[in-house]
């Protein structure tokens, strides 16, 4: 592994009274050499990997929406978002190291023996370099993913994990001391924050890391986009909206004639606002529960109970059914909603997920870690997701990272009306990859 010099000031600073960070050479034909110390680069993808079938595409992106349904369900709060894309990133990345029961759980999560394998190491990064490519206009989804290795065990992490990681995921490599820990911590987060338009300040909170920390992999996802047609912030007007909790509060809620993709799906109705990219904001409206016209009923029992019955190829029959009809012109009300970025761990969920081996000290990273592995494992994987939908269009933010450590998560509605608890999907229109899933059960919540 060749580590650039760091420069000269920093030298004489000496290692005690900064973290020393450095750009590692990937040694990749093709790749974008990485910005100087302190900020940050984004390097090339640099082979072409292996054409991955239509087949293995569409279940990829089902297991993404499974992945991303059950973090949801686990999710507190009425309001919550999540991004699949963001966590399996992470994942890919642990899995690009792990051999073992360790990789093998992980792969689990994307499909049975063989196909999960194939699925992360072929379908996933095709999915994401695809993402990457947008539609030849302005990117409106941006990623970038880095692997953070302290200086102890750099010489013992293998070539080809740098490989593995540029190629799947277009990750770049630092070395960056864990000793002082609080400074490595602020410099990770700076990090997510740059990748993540300030939205996510503090994906890794104090205590998350030690000077015993070994690697930490970070994968930020950022989506942002106008609307097709954006709405007219004139006509925007409190209107009423039912709550998860049961009760009704007026909101500030977009409204439009136009016309809108319509569907109904077993029961769930469903809208498609398409952005002026290659992506639709998919809401899903559940059956409104008995009574909840009065507000005297649990108006979020329809929204746990469509909840509950989705799976990730629920995703795909409703993108076939909205595109099955002509949108349709209604009078359209939606409330504006803004959910600020909140991190957690998110190791319990995975864990209940079948990723349990990863946790403990039976996980197997040689080939992350080299001769520096035994006994290393993961810590904890931490995640934020943030969303804000307006007039203009909308804006979506997502981090999550793994920390690795050695031994020792009622007024009458117009036809198209949004007024109670909902789903949403950020969809990538030509592939149905759910980027973020989320639910909103009070707007009114910046939370």
């Amino acid at each position: 592994m060749t580590v650039a010099r760091a420069p000269a000031a920093a030298q004489r600073a000496g290692a005690a009274a900064r973290v020393a960070v450095a750009t590692m050479s990937l040694g990749l034909v093709g790749a974008v050499a990485c910005a100087a110390a302190g900020k940050p680069g984004t390097p090339a993808v640099a082979a072409a990997l292996p054409r991955a079938d239509a087949a293995a595409l569409q279940a990829t992106t089902a297991a993404l929406g499974d992945l991303g349904l059950a973090l949801l369900r686990e999710a507190p709060g009425p309001n919550a978002v999540v991004s699949p894309l963001a966590v399996a990133t992470v994942l890919g990345m642990v899995q690009s190291g792990a051999t073992g029961a360790t990789e093998h759980e992980i792969e689990a999560l994307f499909g049975a023996g063989r196909s999960g394998a194939l699925a992360m190491r072929i379908s996933l990064p095709a999915l994401s370099a695809q993402l990457r490519q947008g539609d030849g206009k302005a990117a409106a989804l941006r990623q970038a993913a880095r692997v953070w290795i302290d200086p102890t065990v750099a010489k013992a992490v293998p070539a080809a994990f740098q490989r593995r990681l540029a190629q799947r995921h277009g990750a770049d490599a630092r070395v960056l001391s864990f000793a002082e820990t609080e400074a490595a911590r602020t410099q990770i987060n700076r990090w997510t924050a740059e990748h993540t338009a300030g939205r996510v300040a503090e994906l890794l909170p104090a205590g998350s890391l030690g000077a015993s920390t070994q690697v930490t992999l970070t994968a930020a996802v950022h989506f942002r986009a106008p609307w097709e047609k954006p709405f007219d912030a004139g006509q925007t007007e409190p209107r009423p909206f039912r709550t998860a909790a049961g009760g009704t509060a007026p909101v500030p809620t977009l409204n439009d004639e136009r016309a809108v993709a319509q569907a109904m799906v077993e029961g769930t109705q469903l809208y498609a606002l398409h952005f002026a990219a290659a992506y639709d904001l998919v809401v899903a409206l559940p059956p409104a529960p008995d009574g909840a016209a009065g507000g005297s009923s649990d108006s979020g029992g329809g929204m746990d109970t469509m909840l509950k019955s989705l799976t990730g190829a629920t995703f795909a029959r409703w993108q076939a059914a909205l595109k099955a009809p002509a949108p349709a012109r209604c009078s359209f009300a939606m409330p504006k909603f803004a959910f600020a970025p909140k991190a957690g761990s998110i190791k319990a969920s995975l864990e209940r997920l079948g990723v349990k081996t990863a946790f403990t000290e039976k996980a197997e990273l040689r080939p992350m870690l080299g001769r520096a592995a035994p006994g290393s494992h993961v810590d904890d994987v931490h995640h934020a997701a943030g969303i804000a939908i307006d007039e203009q269009g909308g804006e979506a933010v997502a981090a999550a990272a793994a920390t690795v450590k050695p031994k020792t998560l009622a007024a009458p509605a117009p036809a198209c009306a949004v007024d109670r608890p909902f789903a949403f999907v950020v969809m990538h229109r030509a592939s149905g990859v759910p980027v973020f899933i989320g639910r909103v059960g009070d707007p009114a919540r910046n939370e």
